[in-house]
């Protein structure tokens, strides 16, 4: 046996033979388990439907390949922490556990900047219509391939001696050296809070919210031609698109958060006072994350979940699946029809639109949309002084 994977030869992190509850080590890693299995099938198949439909591919779902790429890197690397919770210590020695702690963090590093590129997508095609005609397929990849090398950038810092990877509290897994009294070390653990997590974090909620109040005002002014069908159903899906992105920010920023209060603690309080089980659980928490993304976009994107189902390995499950989605469909449609036919029969008048900026969403679908104006501008008819 190697003798380093108990010894413990990565400096400054003492020898203890157990540092949480043993039962805790077996429901950790039970939970890791399911984050290995489920995230890495729920995300290779993903990936495989955006494979075997070419027409998917649009912008927006460039960037939610890379988001299901960087989900299933980090679920297939979950595997080594759960190996180390079932033997309640690290089995694969020190040059493992540095590739661990530099992959997870690689993969949760390029995942939130991937979550930063969509919400700027979102904020150009739904808030600066005119523009949304360049964010092509071509410039969202090229946005994607800037975003990985940034994540990688910032986790190999390490490996040039700005910062260090070393094991985590329970020593069943790996990651950034938080309590360091170095001062190299601790102005890599600063720089990276600000530069890959409250810096994106302000670009997301700056992008979000104009993409709210666009949605509102788009809703309460009738800029679309609301008695249109064509109309309602494309705010319906601008509605259900910003909803989709707002749920995957929520999953990702509540998973990372717990870990990353606890690792803010360890850098500018004392890491000796932190309980080893609140080193160890937040860090499973935000593993968790991976498994979330393609549970979101299958629970809320219609044609990618009907080519997810036509994917499943179980041919009769998907087509039972897919019989129960078209039932859905057609109860939709006749909802839609009555509702027109409610509204001509009243006489309401439809007025005609110019569209001018086709926007890609629903997995592959277009809508067409005007150029929004600014929910801060005057109405027509309104003066713009009080």
């Amino acid at each position: 046996m190697n003798t380093s994977n108990i010894s413990g030869v990565v400096p400054g992190v003492p020898l203890v033979k157990y540092f949480i509850p043993q039962p805790l080590y077996y429901i950790i890693g039970t939970g890791l388990l399911f984050v290995f299995t489920f995230g890495s099938f729920m995300n290779f198949t993903g990936l495989l439907v955006f494979a075997k439909n070419k027409h998917m591919r649009s912008p927006t779902n460039t960037f939610i390949i890379s988001l299901l790429m960087g989900d299933f890197g980090m679920s297939i690397c979950s595997f080594i922490s759960m190996t180390a919770h079932y033997n309640r210590f690290y089995l694969w020695g020190d040059n493992v556990c540095t590739f661990e702690g530099f992959w997870m963090y690689f993969m949760g590093l390029t995942n939130m900047y991937t979550i930063m590129g969509i919400s700027f997508d979102r904020y150009i095609v739904i808030a600066k219509p005119l523009q949304a005609s360049k964010i092509t397929t071509r410039v969202a990849v090229a946005a994607c391939l800037a975003i990985w090398f940034q994540g990688f950038a910032w986790a190999a810092f390490p490996f040039l001696g700005w910062g260090r990877y070393t094991y985590e509290a329970g020593r069943t897994s790996c990651s950034v050296q938080w309590d360091t009294d170095d001062i190299e070390s601790a102005s890599y653990n600063i720089s990276i809070f600000i530069w890959s997590l409250f810096l994106p974090l302000m670009l997301i909620f700056y992008c979000y919210y104009n993409v709210f109040m666009t949605i509102r005002h788009v809703a309460r002014n009738g800029v679309w031609d609301m008695n249109s069908r064509i109309a309602r159903k494309n705010l319906r899906i601008e509605k259900k698109m910003f909803k989709t992105i707002v749920y995957m920010l929520v999953s990702y920023v509540g998973s990372w958060t717990p870990y990353s209060i606890v690792s803010l603690w360890a850098i500018f309080g004392e890491a000796k006072d932190i309980p080893p089980y609140l080193m160890t659980v937040p860090a499973v928490i935000a593993k968790s994350a991976c498994i979330w993304d393609p549970l979101i976009y299958v629970g809320t994107n219609r044609q990618f979940r009907m080519a997810f189902y036509n994917t499943l390995p179980c041919d009769g499950l998907g087509k039972m699946l897919i019989k129960r989605e078209e039932q859905k469909d057609k109860e939709a449609d006749a909802s839609d029809d009555e509702d027109e036919a409610g509204k001509k029969a009243e006489g309401t008048a439809v007025k005609k639109t110019t569209l001018v900026a086709p926007i890609d969403d629903e997995a592959g679908q277009t809508t067409q949309v005007e150029n929004f104006p600014d929910p801060n501008s005057p109405q027509p008819g309104q003066s713009g002084n009080p």
